[in-house]
């Protein structure tokens, strides 16, 4: 006896075999009003400042910046970031600097901008894909001109909770001179968290910034300068909770890399500084990629946990194909 095949058999039979594929966020990035601009299904998720972004009114002009990341959103839309917040104007959002160098036999800073001494600075865009972009910027010391020349590679992955951000840097020389970076306890990729989470801002403060490590440590004293594989930070924005973890990948030069995570400000910078100096030297370079998910709600470090995992997993299987 032939069997009569319907759709409701079909689903009956096979229903728990076969299920419907999760659909991809889909990604865009293009560039406009002097910002790379990357959304996820149509929500923002971060804005790259090409052009020099001029700080408030009443602040020095010194601050003046271009070359970071700001805004980082949560899913929901909440601002993670700030990118010149009262009482530390020199630390930009998502951002890169040294502190402690010397270059063509002089000190320079890179990250204090009201030292006089050094910055930062985006050079151009090299171009753009459906889901990454790259850029150039240049580290400079005031008084004798480029000393880094950067390169950043940052890509959205095609997740719509928790936003993923690749970003990947490599530095070297801009002239025949070294860098020497001296020991210091910051300096390197650095992360400035929400005016929600600053007592210095007090239109803004809901409580000051919450940490947790890949360590299990959630106290912020604690947790300066140990050697976390991530660390996540988060607190209230209007009224809710929200945050982002970033995460250390084991190719970087001196893996676990420090944190210096400050006490009562809501920054911290993957530091590798704080192990001791290193040199770049012409020819040479170096090189770092992080992963940065943001979140809404207090994190899980068991998620968490999870999510670094497939952090490792997905460059090991992208260094697969490279290998075919």
């Amino acid at each position: 006896m032939k069997m009569k095949t319907t759709l409701s058999t079909l689903t009956l039979l096979y229903g728990t075999l076969f299920l419907a594929p999760k659909l991809l966020a889909q990604v865009t990035i293009e560039e406009r009003g002097g910002k790379i601009i990357a959304n996820v299904s149509g929500r923002p998720v971060i804005q790259y400042h090409a052009e020099t972004e001029n700080p408030p009114p009443g602040v020095e002009s010194v601050y003046a910046r271009s070359g970071f990341i700001h805004p980082v959103y949560s899913p929901s839309g909440k601002v993670l970031t700030d990118a010149f917040p009262i009482g530390h104007v020199h630390q930009h959002a998502v951002f890169s600097a040294w502190t402690r160098a010397t270059f063509n036999h002089e000190v320079v800073d890179f990250w204090n901008q009201h030292k006089n001494l050094g910055t930062a600075e985006h050079k151009n865009v090299i171009g753009l894909t459906k889901n990454a972009f790259e850029v150039a910027l240049q580290q400079i010391s005031l008084k004798t001109g480029p000393a880094i020349d950067e390169h950043w590679r940052v890509s959205i992955q095609d997740s719509d909770d928790p936003f993923i951000i690749d970003i990947e840097i490599e530095q070297s020389c801009a002239t025949n001179n070294e860098i020497y970076l001296h020991p210091y306890h910051y300096g390197g990729f650095g992360f400035r968290g929400s005016p929600h989470w600053s007592p210095e801002d007090k239109t803004h403060y809901e409580g000051s910034m919450k940490v947790l490590t890949g360590d299990g440590i959630r106290d912020i004293k604690a947790s300066n300068h140990t050697t976390p594989r991530w660390v996540a930070v988060y607190g209230k924005i209007t009224g809710k909770s929200a945050g982002l973890v970033i995460m250390d990948h084991p190719a970087n030069f001196r893996y676990p890399q420090p944190v210096r995570v400050h006490p009562k400000m809501p920054y911290f910078v993957f530091s590798p500084v704080v192990k001791g100096s290193f040199i770049i030297k012409p020819g040479l370079s170096y090189n770092a990629r992080y992963r940065i998910a943001t979140f809404d709600g207090e994190p899980d470090p068991i998620e968490l946990e999870r999510w670094y995992q497939d952090y490792l997993e997905s460059e090991f299987d992208f260094r697969a194909e490279e290998d075919k």
